[in-house]
């Protein structure tokens, strides 16, 4: 059992404010702020490249933690500075030819979308886009039904940023692996929150960001690539870190997911987010699993009371992330209400999620995310300054 109190004495933001906005950037324990900021004052005492070299067992943490996190080999494992580009370089390293075929969700997130347009505009590929069902979740049998002999990607979000139904991440990767079609998850919302077995789940890539249910620093996150797909990909850059200079005409990629990283790199971030992943894994992911379901019931089970409430998530399988209208309340005046009696929430933008908040044209939304710091009590107080916004 999660010893709530003791979580929270070590998570000095919890003492000034009620923070739902855990899927944007989580409060800091405070042995990961001290972890950047103690590298960073080595850095300041004897030099970058020294206070590197000084820090090497912490920084081989990150990919041990990480692998004991996902259940995967460290060798699968590559620092990436946040979750897009992970995806991005992920995506880019793949050998397209014209006319393959990209599978991808109504939830997918906005800027991958976008990446993906721009990749298909580049290289002359479809783009397919499997609707949800009225669970919320991806059609499974829509999915499988679409994969041709030209099907290369199937890219999906496990939780959207504007939705928080958990989609079923598990049966697509056996659909993919069965159709020996590459998956790519994009973890950004999941990773910290629920469990993530990349061995249950089938995919080819996984990646995620450090700043949300982490709670390690800004600007750092992570990609996984399967050992055995490393062997086909082709990485859009490299340095003297992700390659190595053979011969004055010859190079050889780096033989693990290192191959993505770049020398110069954010070594306090490093540091930082295999802290927070060690934080985590001595709490347990199933104890942080189960409390963050309960928080979440509670917050859906009070939100359901409010009669000028629309809640969005429909599946049977939510997170800790709900989404919201109140109303014909303005989702940013609604933020910025809670704010002033120190609630922090978020507002997802319907012109930045246009496959599903664009489609049922449901304007901008509120966003309350929680994660398992958050109390009970929190929950009443903000249903409470809630009620009083008209």
């Amino acid at each position: 059992m999660l010893d709530i109190e003791k979580i929270r004495s070590e998570t000095p933001g919890c003492r000034t404010r009620i923070h739902f906005n855990n899927a944007g950037s989580s409060l800091n324990p405070r042995v990961v702020t001290n972890a950047v900021v103690d590298y960073l004052r080595r850095e300041q005492e004897i030099g970058g490249y020294e206070a590197a070299e000084e820090a090497t067992d912490c920084v081989n943490n990150f990919y041990t933690n990480f692998s004991d996190l996902l259940n995967c080999s460290e060798s699968e494992i590559s620092f990436i500075e946040n979750s897009t580009r992970a995806w991005e370089l992920a995506v880019h390293s793949i050998n397209w030819a014209s006319g393959d075929q990209i599978i991808t969700g109504e939830n997918e997130y906005g800027s991958n979308y976008l990446g993906l347009l721009h990749l298909a505009k580049q290289k002359s590929l479809d783009i397919v886009k499997i609707p949800n069902g009225d669970d919320g979740v991806i059609s499974i049998s829509q999915l499988e039904n679409s994969i041709n002999t030209k099907t290369k990607l199937i890219a999906l979000t496990h939780i959207a940023s504007q939705r928080g139904d958990i989609q079923p991440a598990s049966s697509v990767g056996a659909i993919a692996r069965k159709h020996n079609v590459l998956f790519l998850l994009d973890a950004c919302q999941s990773v910290g929150q629920i469990k993530l077995d990349t061995q249950e789940i089938n995919c080819n890539f996984l990646c995620g960001s450090g700043r949300k249910y982490l709670r390690g620093p800004r600007g750092t996150g992570f990609l996984f690539v399967k050992s055995e797909t490393l062997k086909i990909l082709q990485p859009i850059f490299l340095d003297l870190h992700s390659a190595s200079w053979k011969d004055m005409e010859s190079y050889e990629f780096a033989k693990n997911a290192r191959m993505f990283e770049c020398w110069e790199r954010n070594v306090a971030g490093v540091v930082g987010l295999a802290t927070a992943v060690e934080y985590l894994s001595k709490l347990g992911i199933d104890a942080v699993a189960n409390r963050v379901m309960q928080l979440s019931s509670s917050l859906k089970a009070g939100l359901s009371e409010l009669k000028d409430v629309r809640i969005l998530e429909k599946s049977n399988f939510p997170s800790g992330i709900i989404t919201f209208t109140k109303g014909r309340l303005d989702a940013t005046n609604l933020k910025n209400e809670l704010q002033k009696a120190n609630i922090n929430i978020s507002v997802c933008k319907q012109q930045n999620a246009q496959l599903d908040l664009g489609k049922e044209c449901t304007g901008d939304v509120n966003r309350a995310s929680l994660h398992y710091y958050n109390t009970e009590q929190e929950i009443f107080s903000f249903l409470k300054e809630l009620k009083k916004i008209k």
